[in-house]
């Protein structure tokens, strides 16, 4: 079991399979994930990382390994960073764009997106959470939007959003390698009350003489991480070509004044305007094509996104940009209910129908695991063992996700896939029908999850004299 396991064993074990201290340049986790930034891959043993006790799956794309532990994951992470040092904090080793194909890039992109969202998931999921409690406290206790508690509880989850850009800032210098500190405050510069002022009279201005757009950037990602990519370049020949002897004072200084230069004229306004063509791209989806949004990226992510784990929290900005424009998230949280709480059913109806012990071990927890908003465990333990289960996982994903578009289905804040945050359907103002449809949803997702796994035959023979206290270990991607 978790609490018998020895950490510091296990990563010692992770670190020697990946190449050594020397062999990584970064380390970072995200909410079942080990990520290995390593220098060279070549050096790293998957199929033997993939047999260590405890591990539920390895991927490694580029030069990112991620390994799947499940909900260990931090114990796991305090001791390998306790060994590895200031390894954690380094920034990531770079693979030269000529030496990658164009899918490497994408996927390396995605990836890099996930690495820097994983971290700020948790205070979204918390604030998610904090808008079903102010439903409850208007549906079931009567308390209306004026009332003080009321008021500062929903400031507290609006703070999560308005400064997601500082959350943002910070994770994008670990990842870089650069002043996490001096990002934050670029970010915070954008936000700043003065700036807010000036910008809500529209038009431009001027920033030493560069003409500057007029615009605010509460709850924006994408151009916080572009300002903090250039300001690590910026950083790296700083340290190059300043004397040792000034470079403690005016390194910092000159960060802070050229990348302002940078950020406000030139970097926000792009960034924005790459947003807002995005997110004009789901508004045409969401117009003309509803109901075949969220089917189309199920059939994405369930083929070619199977090859590119974690790419999904590269689209959480799209989710945060609509729930910020029109109030509701008719996409991105709507397919993660569909995939996150299908694993959810799958997991039950496994436990419920397997005689084999070791895969009740792992159904059972992993059930409960997804219903929380958590469907690793499930897929890589499960859904990817079992072909036929991986199958039944799509088509009730994929059905729900129709019924869903037909019916228009919103989410009405961030994090609306797991039990606890299915009020976010409902809404503040109380939107009785649309909680109805999510509802109808998941019964939909149950139903199928069920038939497919007690109708269907299929193989659970390979979990048999596996030892019970330990996860199914496996590899994927040969």
């Amino acid at each position: 079991m978790a609490k018998n396991r020895d950490f510091d064993a296990m990563a010692s074990q992770i670190i020697e399979l990946a190449g050594g201290n020397e062999n990584l340049s970064n380390v970072n986790h995200c909410a079942t994930r080990l990520r290995l930034n390593v220098i060279d891959a070549e050096r790293v043993d998957k199929v033997a990382l993939a047999r260590i006790k405890g591990v539920l799956g390895v991927e490694l794309r580029g030069n990112e390994c991620q390994i799947i532990v499940g909900q260990v994951i931090e114990d796991l992470y305090q001791a390998t960073t306790k060994q590895v040092g200031d390894i954690a904090s380094g920034a990531i080793e770079e693979v030269p764009l000529r030496d990658q194909s164009p899918l490497e890039i994408f996927s390396n992109f995605l990836m890099m997106m996930a690495g820097i969202m994983s971290p700020v998931i948790a205070p979204l999921i918390a604030a998610g959470l904090i808008t079903v409690v102010l439903t409850c406290m208007t549906l079931f206790f009567g308390i209306d939007s004026g009332d003080s508690t009321y008021i500062l509880l929903n400031n507290l989850a609006q703070t999560v959003f308005y400064y997601l850009p500082v959350y943002v800032a910070y994770t994008s210098a670990k990842k870089f390698g650069t002043e996490p500190v001096l990002a934050m405050v670029l970010a915070a510069w954008l936000l700043y009350p003065g700036w807010v002022e000036m910008a809500a009279e529209g038009g431009f201005t001027s920033y030493f003489g560069i003409p500057t757009l007029l615009n605010t950037y509460n709850g924006s990602v994408l151009q916080i991480i572009v300002v903090v990519w250039v300001m690590s370049k910026l950083d790296t020949w700083l340290k190059r070509v300043l004397p040792e002897s000034i470079r403690h004072f005016m390194k910092p200084f000159l960060l802070l004044l050229v990348m302002s230069v940078v950020t406000l004229p030139i970097i926000a306004p792009l960034g924005a305007l790459l947003t807002n063509y995005i997110y004009a791209g789901v508004t045409f989806i969401r117009a003309h094509v509803p109901w075949l949004a969220v089917p189309a990226i199920i059939a994405f992510s369930s083929t070619v996104g199977v090859f590119m784990p974690g790419f999904h929290l590269a689209l959480i900005p799209i989710a945060l940009q609509s729930i910020a424009d029109v109030g509701y998230d008719d996409l991105i949280n709507i397919w993660f209910y569909c995939c996150t709480l299908t694993p959810a059913f799958l997991a039950l109806a496994v436990f419920l129908k397997t005689k084999v012990g070791a895969l009740k071990q792992i159904a059972g927890p992993a059930s409960l695991s997804a219903f929380f908003g958590i469907s690793e465990p499930t897929t890589y333990g499960i859904l990817y063992k079992v072909p036929k289960l991986f199958g039944v996982y799509v088509t009730s994903a994929f059905v729900t996700s129709i019924f869903c578009g037909i019916v228009g289905l919103k989410s009405y804040g961030f994090g609306a896939y797991s039990l606890t945050n299915v009020l976010l359907f409902m809404g503040p103002d109380g939107d009785t029908h649309n909680f109805t449809m999510a509802l109808i949803a998941l019964a939909l997702m149950a139903v199928i999850s069920f038939a497919g796994v007690f109708m269907l035959d299929w193989d659970d023979t390979i979990y048999e004299g596996a030892d019970p206290d330990a996860d199914i270990p496996f590899e994927i991607g040969g």
